[in-house]
């Protein structure tokens, strides 16, 4: 069997393999399916210093692979990788694997996702932030929106907190609605275009890219939307 093509389709059980495969002398190697010798012979070659692993491009590559396994896999399956794949992003140095790995962590169902997630919101690199940000919306749970809120307000990039934004927005309902509202006073007018554009996805309402109108309409106030022929005129222009 190709080793690459196993542990393109083992993913994280790849790496779980070692801990359950039984020790002994030859003769227990030997008892062993082809595709667990091959898993041996894999991981003494990755020992070998004289071993060339994957390029970094590879790996991306098998990271995206992974993105779209993690849904078929069990809640335990789920754990395990989180935690992998968190260890590895705390101890990555190439930006582009840790964004890829932030994106496989965001599927996964566990502590450990929340907790690097909630990390790759202070990483280094603007554009891991936001990838960051894109899966918060996709992991949900409670500190979704706070995490999100918080780095639309506060984060020093501002592609940064128009991704928080539009995170919020995927997420929708009632408090992701109350978390934008303040985007609406932002001094830039891109967090205002795109408060407006989140809370027309959000509300349902449409009083056009008017930011006094969606303050209004947040306070609780009913101002008028916009009608129809104005609708298709700004679709037309």
């Amino acid at each position: 069997m190709d080793i690459h093509a196993l542990l393109t389709r083992l993913g994280p059980a790849a790496f779980l393999i070692g801990a359950v495969l039984p020790t002994g002398g030859c003769s227990s190697t030997q008892a062993r399916p082809n595709w667990m010798r091959d898993m041996v012979f894999w991981e003494e070659r990755e020992s070998d210093p004289r071993f060339k692993g994957p390029t970094p491009a590879e790996q991306v590559e098998l990271l995206r692979e992974q993105i779209e396994l993690v849904p078929k896999m069990s809640p335990q399956e789920q754990q395990a990788l989180a935690q992998q794949m968190s260890e590895a992003y705390r101890n990555e140095a190439d930006p582009l694997l840790r964004r890829e790995q932030v994106r496989v962590i965001a599927g996964c169902a566990s502590p450990a996702a929340a907790e690097t997630l909630t990390s790759a919101l202070a990483d280094s690199e603007p554009d891991i932030r936001e990838v960051a940000c894109d899966a918060w919306a996709k992991h949900g749970g409670p500190l979704a929106i706070p995490k999100l809120a918080d780095t639309m307000k506060h984060d020093a990039d501002l592609n940064v907190r128009l991704a928080a934004v539009r995170a919020l927005a995927k997420i929708g309902g009632s408090d992701a609605i109350t978390a934008v509202a303040p985007a609406l006073e932002d001094e830039k007018p891109a967090m205002q275009y795109r408060a407006v554009q989140a809370l027309r996805e959000m509300t349902g309402k449409d009083f056009g890219d008017n930011a006094n109108a969606w303050r209004e309409y947040i306070r609780g106030g009913s101002p008028p939307e916009i009608s129809l022929a104005e609708r298709m005129k700004l679709q037309v222009f």
